[in-house]
């Protein structure tokens, strides 16, 4: 759906305001959007879900541990396909305020894609270098989004997301070194042309959001702090955004329609977008990848 057609729908749950300054800035921000009894039953699905990864050896397709990972002392880096693990965490992706939003950013008929966690676990919780969503999934056009939704509170020592305004209105880089090895990361050339001081580092008590347009540069630092930062990651698509690769992360809801009807059309964008390597075969996590290159948050 095109902008204008965006636009000729009121908005739902945010503003008019709110919708413009996405649009032009790349992202929104929420603070403590999500109330305690919502973050309550997050923590308790999760909880459940460390409990059972405790006895891992090595990661798994849902599951990518850090390398000392042990029962005595977990250490998750990623968790995929959470809306098959626990009801909770399907109803945060179909019955929140979050799908709202979705559907007053990309047009009223929106597809779910994927959740997942993020720990950033105390002391080190693995960074995430610069990069941009749509090139791990690459879609008819750009209308995908993804949100973060903070279990604590998130402070500057704790790498919160960074964000850099407005570039998403550049183009889309080739996650790959000049050997062509996929990295998941732009590069350190290409990132140059960006101020990377002047990025926003998105803050807020336990509940807080944020939400990012796909083609939006962002990263985050690792965790320095004594106290862990675990985040919720959900994307969701407008629901004429194709895709044209593999999912990462196939769950039983993949591309299910969440709010709206389905348009029975794609629509297309001039794009030009890189292919990622195919996914077909399994995915761990961008950590994994970006660990195995030089490329430096900065």
């Amino acid at each position: 759906m095109k902008l204008k057609d965006i636009y000729s729908h009121p908005p739902s749950v945010i503003t008019q305001e709110d919708r413009e300054f996405y649009y032009e800035c790349g992202y929104l921000a929420f603070p403590g959007l999500m109330d305690d009894s919502w973050l309550n039953a997050l923590r308790e699905g999760l909880n459940d879900i460390i409990e059972m990864a405790g006895d891992f050896k090595e990661s798994t397709r849902e599951v990518d541990l850090e390398p000392d990972h042990c029962a005595e002392k977990p250490r998750l880096r990623r968790v995929a396909y959470l809306d098959d693990f626990s009801p909770i965490f399907w109803k945060l992706c179909s019955e929140s305020i979050l799908p709202d939003i979705a559907a007053d950013l990309l047009g009223p008929n929106v597809r779910f894609r994927e959740i997942m966690v993020n720990f950033k676990w105390a002391d080190g919780g693995a960074e995430v270098k610069w990069h941009q969503d749509i090139a791990f999934y690459p879609h008819t056009h750009s209308g995908t989004l993804q949100f973060l939704l903070m279990l604590n509170t998130t402070r500057p020592d704790q790498g919160p997301l960074q964000i850099i305004p407005g570039s998403h209105k550049s183009q889309v880089f080739a996650h790959y070194d000049a050997n062509g090895n996929w990295t998941g990361a732009i590069s350190e050339r290409e990132l140059s042309n960006f101020p990377l001081n002047q990025a926003v580092s998105i803050l807020g008590p336990p509940g807080s959001v944020s939400v990012h347009h796909s083609q939006t540069i962002h990263g985050s630092a690792a965790n320095s702090s004594n106290e862990n930062r675990p985040a919720f990651v959900i994307t969701y698509g407008a629901a004429d955004a194709i895709p044209y690769t593999a999912p990462a992360y196939p769950s039983s809801r993949y591309r299910r329609l969440v709010r709206g009807k389905e348009p029975g059309i794609a629509h297309h964008e001039e794009l030009m977008v890189p292919l990622p390597p195919d996914w077909s075969d399994g995915y761990t996590s961008i950590f994994e990848h970006q660990q195995k290159n030089e490329v430096s948050l900065a």
